[in-house]
């Protein structure tokens, strides 16, 4: 697997723990069980990478995802903070993650039964390869749910464009 889609993966998996319904004890959003298509585009100020995802959502999966992911940011962040700004809930956070520090503001909008869209903006910086080097990031997703079916697809599991399948919860 390239790279790019490596990372492309990674964050359309870990930055999603989106749905209208929020399990009582997390404020993170998380998308009905079933099957969806998921669309990330990542930027970093140079050629946008994009992929498109179908994948098999799980309730109890997705609810343990996000209170894995809530658990180690509050562990990994000096400032982690889920609040709700209208129809939007915000994540703020500034980490510390392999060695690095990530500042980011992540916005999850939508019913996460039906569509959400999920933006985030984040820097990264510290020394890798023995050198200082900062990264700004954008990544937006994308979904819409297209059934209760997952067909073929495993729960967990994600399909990419190309057949090329793998779990991702």
């Amino acid at each position: 697997m390239k790279l790019t889609t490596a990372i492309l993966l990674s964050a359309a998996c870990a930055a999603i723990q989106p749905a209208a319904a929020y399990a009582a004890d997390t404020d993170l959003p998380l998308r009905k069980a079933g099957r969806w298509e998921q669309k990330t585009t990542m930027d970093e100020g140079g050629k946008k990478h994009e992929q498109t995802l179908t994948i098999c959502i799980d309730a109890e999966m997705e609810r343990n995802t996000a209170l894995a992911s809530d658990a180690e940011h509050k562990k990994s962040c000096a400032r982690y903070d889920v609040k709700k700004e209208g129809g939007t809930v915000v994540v703020e956070s500034k980490c510390n993650m392999n060695g690095r520090d990530v500042e980011s503001r992540t916005e999850m909008k939508g019913d996460f039964q039906s569509t959400f869209d999920v933006t985030i903006n984040s820097t990264t910086s510290g020394i890798q390869d023995s050198q200082s080097v900062s990264v700004k990031r954008v990544i937006d997703q994308k979904g819409k749910f297209l059934g209760e079916s997952c067909g073929d697809l495993k729960a967990g599991e994600a399909m990419g464009t190309d057949g090329t399948r793998l779990m991702v919860q």
